[in-house]
């Protein structure tokens, strides 16, 4: 180990290589491995960061490791083909584009955070851990912002009120490049809105939702917010997610479902908005989209507890009953019968 990464350092002549020895399967955004450590084919590389990798056996092994390769990286062949990717941003736009990209991808693995560690809003660690980066320290937020000007078009450093959103959760377009930051805070969580989105990529249409679908997902839930879509991966770890960015934000994720509508022909869709009118609406509206491009198997709406408005909120008041009621769903899909609670509006 080297004092500057306190993991240890598996060494390849280079990334194919690495690739190959351990084993590794294509899950979209990440890649699953074998463990160097325990075998087992459980840990996990991201595509964004393919010098570090861990175990996912949290509570077995857990082990993060460097990787290091021989072959050196040709950085005027990496700049031609940034430049060639995004054509429309400036020199020093790509550069802040890549360096933002890095960073997000390095708070996520390395820095320390005892609020996800610990159980943030009713998730576990292994579960906030490949989506949310807890920067810690205003001063950080600072230095984020003071790099990510060229991109934003607009200093935030100075301004106390962003600079106190600490949680970052970064959306990633279908080439694994940043397209927008989600920011909330654990300093002040009386701030409103508690949830500002940016623009990291102001060289195109940016995606404004997430998506996590692991291949042999049988269900996949489309949910109004990453918490809530994090909230049902927790009492099933191989559930697929699609979360909104709001309610209101239903364009593109209905898009895409109606193009890679082949992508859930076998997978039956749970939709899980707020419980109040403008969840309903939203609801409506992705089930028109489903019914009218015939999209997945079948789907139903998640029934929340009795006095419950989504399923964070279900999870951590209920978490029991939160997780029974998923089970009995997604075992026994109600599909269309399910027409009726969707019409209904106070």
């Amino acid at each position: 180990m080297s004092k500057l990464y306190p993991y240890k350092e598996l060494v390849f002549q280079n990334i194919e290589n690495a690739l190959s020895e351990l084993n590794a399967e294509d899950k979209g955004r990440y890649y699953i491995c074998n463990c160097p450590e325990c075998n087992q084919h459980e840990a996990f590389m991201y595509k964004n960061n393919k010098h570090f990798i861990q175990c996912n056996r949290e509570n077995h092994c857990g082990s993060r490791m460097m990787l290091v390769f021989h072959e050196k990286v040709d950085m005027s062949a990496y700049e031609q083909k940034m430049e060639k990717q995004y054509p429309d941003l400036t020199t020093e736009q790509r550069e802040s584009l890549d360096w933002s990209n890095r960073v997000f991808s390095y708070a996520r693995n390395y820095f320390k955070s005892e609020l996800l560690d610990n159980g943030y809003r009713g998730l576990s660690k292994q579960v906030t851990r490949r989506f949310v980066a807890d920067l810690q320290h205003e001063d950080i937020v600072q230095h984020v912002f003071q790099k990510a000007e060229p991109l934003l078009g607009k200093d935030y450093s100075n301004n106390s009120w962003m600079c106190k959103r600490n949680l970052i959760f970064p959306l990633y377009g279908e080439d694994n490049t940043l397209d927008r930051v989600l920011l909330r805070s654990s300093f002040d969580e009386n701030l409103d809105p508690k949830e500002i989105q940016l623009i990291f990529n102001p060289s195109k249409e940016t995606r404004d939702f997430f998506m996590d679908i692991p291949e042999d997902a049988r269900n996949v839930v489309v949910s109004e917010s990453i918490l809530d879509a994090l909230s049902f991966r927790e009492v099933d770890q191989n559930v697929g997610i699609i979360a909104l960015t709001g309610s209101t934000k239903t364009r593109q994720v209905k898009e895409y479902m109606a193009e890679y509508k082949g992508q859930f022909a076998d997978k039956s869709l749970l939709i899980a908005m707020d419980d109040d009118q403008a969840g309903w609406k939203a609801t409506r509206d992705i089930i028109n989209t489903i019914e009218d491009k015939k999209v997945g198997k079948d789907w139903t709406v998640f029934d929340y507890t009795a006095g419950m408005k989504d399923a964070n909120e279900n999870l951590q008041r209920n978490r029991k009953e939160f997780a029974k009621t998923y089970d009995q769903m997604t075992t026994h899909t109600k599909g269309k019968e399910r027409e009726m609670a969707i019409d209904y509006e106070p």
